[in-house]
């Protein structure tokens, strides 16, 4: 019999999971679930002490004879405290100690309720760090809590063995409710070194690599990797990476429904290399499917960062050390061709309105080779991952936080280190939030600013009915405030120039890619109606047809097939 609540069950099964099962227990009630749990599994091995300061240096003495991680557990109230002095000595020792307490629901936390002080204000040099679980009411609350206990039970052996607190609220009416259904499926992620890559098996599964935010590494390994394994390299603007296995599938994932990608893009393993990828569409379509496939991370710092829901190991090395260290053999599986003939069928759209679309269409072509591209987050990003660029350049964004502010600091601060032509191309509420930095005095003459002044924020209106606009812009998109750059442009040395159509940026659009004497700010004065319509053209054209997907499909289930032989 295990407890009602989902949140102890969870916390009872990975213990199980990664092996822990020593368990130092002392006596209370607000842990009394937790207990009535393990007592009887035989999996556990437990020891009762009643004293907690005693409790935590007895789990010592067991580490000391098992060299294995340990487990103790507490009640609420000033339990905690008493476990302080033996965390202490555990943390400068060295010792995995898994501190499992328990508190009242966050809810009575310093509101003067019974035996509910804060139980996760333990000292800096006690626990390495504290992990809170949240109460389960949904299936959010459920994978937030299978992933904060992966990673602290991972924590308390990476890299320096330490203790580790993982707190546990529950409600009085849990505490004595038991139920006879068993312990949850649960998912475990582990954590490998470079020296443990060699084993894994990748099959003919179909494999996809994402690659996020990269300034631009060597991929001569990772290209090796996907020759021999047809697997397909999902990149956009922010990876700055394309060899013969790479495909932009911004457009792509924007245009598929959630069935059409499960039916045929869904990858068997997917691995991730590098930082965020500002991806919108990829993001949905992976978090969103109903297909079972595994999330392989790569880092070198080995943190577990659950992005799509999926992850199951983490590999704690470089990726070309991953790529070099894997074992593969040659397969038959046709998955990289399937992304490669989804993607050659991008139609291209003309006649778009004056919008960030319509520019980014202009402009990818012009950009000269070796340029600087920086983009401004959301609708800037969003629409140039929707096109590529004739010659290689880098791009950047900063999807670091993902914040509307900086963008042109950042820009600006990249410029002053190169002579190369330098790009932002920022929206109206962007701009104007980090102004200022259009006074900084080191700014040169490779500056290439694009302002698209669509009157506010195009992201809350995207596709949307414009009689609805006006009660939009009204407060959530922030319209009305800015009416334009001349002034402040001008007054800090910046060649200027205003574009009110399609055909007045084709006559000064090549002054972008032109040397100048001054830097240049083009500001492109647009509307919310055009940025949608523009957006919806693009979308609508490469909604892809029944009949391509069910050929498409068809590779597919070939390749499956060879598989399987």
């Amino acid at each position: 019999m295990y407890s009602i609540a989902e949140n102890v069950r969870l916390v009872i099964a990975l213990l199980k999971e990664h092996g822990i099962n020593q368990l130092v227990l002392s006596p209370g009630g607000t842990n009394a679930a937790f207990v009535r749990g393990v007592q009887d599994d035989p999996f556990f091995r437990c020891f009762s002490v009643v004293d907690e300061r005693s409790a935590l240096y007895f789990a010592i003495g067991i580490y000391l004879s098992t060299g294995k991680p340990v487990a103790v557990c507490c009640t609420s109230a000033q339990a905690t405290r008493n476990y302080i002095p033996g965390l202490t000595e555990a943390f400068y020792k060295h010792v995995p100690i898994l501190a499992i307490t328990f508190s009242k629901h966050p809810q009575y936390t310093y509101q003067e309720y019974m035996q509910a002080p804060d139980q996760t204000s333990l000292p800096k040099d006690a626990v390495r760090a504290t992990y809170s679980l949240p109460y389960v009411s949904d299936e959010h609350d459920r994978m937030l809590c299978e992933r904060l206990i992966n990673e602290a039970i991972l924590n308390l052996t990476h890299r320096i063995p330490a203790p580790i607190q993982l707190n546990v609220p529950m409600l009085d009416t849990e505490l004595t409710r038991d139920s006879a259904e068993p312990l949850p499926q649960v998912k475990v992620i582990k954590r490998y070194g470079k020296d443990e890559i060699s084993g894994l098996e990748i099959g003919n599964r179909r494999v996809l690599v994402v690659v996020g935010e990269n300034r631009g590494t060597d991929d001569t390994a990772l290209v090796n990797f996907a020759s021999r394994t047809n697997t397909a390299i999902y990149v956009n603007h922010l990876s700055n990476m394309q060899n013969d296995y790479t495909v932009n599938g911004n457009l792509l994932l924007t245009c598929l429904t959630q069935d059409e990608f499960d039916e045929t893009f869904c990858p068997d393993i997917l691995i991730s290399i590098g930082g965020q990828t500002g991806d919108y569409p990829f993001y949905h379509k992976l978090a969103e499917t109903g297909k079972q496939y595994e999330h392989w991370r790569v880092s070198e710092t080995g943190d577990i960062a659950d992005t799509y829901d999926h992850l199951t190991k983490v590999f704690e090395c470089s990726a070309s050390e991953f790529f070099s260290s894997v074992d593969v053999t040659g397969s038959e599986n046709e998955y990289f061709r399937v992304w490669k003939d989804a993607v050659g069928k991008y139609v291209s759209v003309n006649d778009l309105p004056l919008s960030a679309a319509f520019v980014a269409q202009q402009m990818c072509q012009l950009i000269p080779e070796n340029s600087y591209v920086n983009f401004s987050i959301l609708n800037s990003l969003r629409t140039w991952n929707l096109f590529s660029f004739r010659n290689r350049v880098k791009c950047f964004c900063n999807v670091g936080a993902f914040g509307i502010d900086g963008c042109m600091s950042t820009f600006l601060g990249q410029s002053v280190m190169v002579d190369n032509l330098c790009y932002l191309f920022v929206g109206d509420l962007s701009f104007f939030y980090d102004m200022n930095s259009l006074g900084i005095r080191h700014i040169g003459n490779n500056v290439r600013i694009v302002l698209l002044n669509n009157n506010g924020g195009i992201e809350f209106k995207l596709g949307g009915a414009p009689e609805k606009y006006a009660n939009i812009d009204r407060y959530i998109a922030a319209a009305g405030h800015f009416k334009g750059a001349q002034g402040w442009a001008e007054t800090n040395g910046f060649e200027y120039h205003s574009v009110n159509s399609t055909d007045e940026f084709q006559q000064i659009k090549d002054i972008l890619v032109r040397k100048s004497e001054t830097p240049i700010l083009v500001e492109v004065i647009t509307s919310d109606v055009n940025e949608s319509q523009a957006y919806c053209a693009i979308k609508n054209a490469n909604s892809t047809p029944l009949s391509v997907m069910q050929k498409i499909a068809g590779r597919v289930k070939r390749g499956i097939s060879s598989m399987r032989k």
